[in-house]
């Protein structure tokens, strides 16, 4: 059995080097063998794809009577090792992830990291986000507006296109200052096309900041949820995140004192009136 077992892994092992992209394929380490059961737990495939690739590995019943017994095929079959192809293939069979299973188990291979691949492949949720300039912006200047809970929101709903335009100003206001203070915030935004070029387009910019559980928008209205603490420390990470250890401290006080100067700025400039900055912000920034 575990030569009929071989020979359909491997014939599926070629046919993944054949039709795979290279980071794509897992191999045993240490080896240029391919660890096929991993790379299969591992694949970003919907059902259809994935089947159509195990095709191509597939081997005709014919063939491997010819080599094999009926006796060994029948065992394999009963024990839902090998998989019959469907309809026009149903003259085909390719290893199964049972077979593949006894064959690791025959072979002593460690299967410890094909169950640690699926897992990371499929139940991750909790990726590491990253904002982009944009993001960062639209969330300075919620900061400074003061939209820190459900009762602080910014209703942007009903203004006009002048008000519009000298908030697009504000935003842009936003990341002068930040260059003023040698804060980094990433990619330097071109204010003047595609959805950076008006107040409306820029604050739907967005990739992973709506992922995050402390960004809260309905229809028009917006706000940030800096009700805890940790929520304070994930938002303040995630527009430092270029800064750690000492030069954190020093880039925290530059980036206090730039949320005050556009705090003044705001009421200068916009004539609102801040509702504050968060006073949970301003502990972390403060020391």
């Amino acid at each position: 059995m575990e030569e009929f077992l071989e020979k359909l892994y491997l014939n599926l092992s070629n046919t993944f080097v054949d039709n795979l992209k290279a980071k794509e394929i897992f191999y045993f380490e240490g080896t240029n063998e391919v660890d096929v059961l991993k790379t299969i737990m591992s694949l970003k495939k919907n059902n259809n794809d994935l089947n159509n690739l195990m095709i191509k590995g597939a081997i005709s019943i014919d063939e491997l009577k010819y080599f094999y017994s009926n006796e060994i095929i029948k065992e394999c079959i009963e024990n839902k090792y090998i998989i019959r192809g469907n309809l026009l293939n149903n003259e085909k069979i390719f290893i199964g992830t049972a077979g593949m299973y006894k064959f690791y188990s025959l072979k002593n291979y460690s299967i410890t990291n094909v169950f640690i691949a699926f897992d990371t492949n499929n139940f991750q949720l909790e990726k590491p986000l990253t904002l982009k300039s944009q993001e960062k912006i639209w969330c300075i200047f919620l900061l400074v507006y003061g939209a820190d809970n459900e009762q602080h929101l910014f209703n942007s709903e009903g203004l006009s296109h002048e008000k519009l335009k000298n908030y697009h100003n504000f935003l842009m206001s936003i990341e002068k200052e930040m260059e003023k203070n040698s804060i980094s915030l990433g990619k330097k935004i071109g204010w003047e096309t595609g959805k950076d070029s008006s107040f409306r387009k820029f604050i739907t910019n967005i990739v992973d900041l709506s992922k995050t559980p402390i960004y809260n928008f309905n229809g028009y209205k917006y706000f940030l949820d800096l009700t805890k603490r940790k929520n304070v420390n994930y938002l303040l990470d995630l527009i430092l995140e270029k800064y750690t250890g000492e030069n954190r401290l020093i880039v925290n006080e530059m980036f206090y004192d730039a949320l005050r100067e556009l705090e003044f700025k705001m009421t200068m400039e916009l004539g609102e009136i801040s509702k504050g900055i968060n006073k949970l912000i301003v502990e972390e920034l403060k020391g």
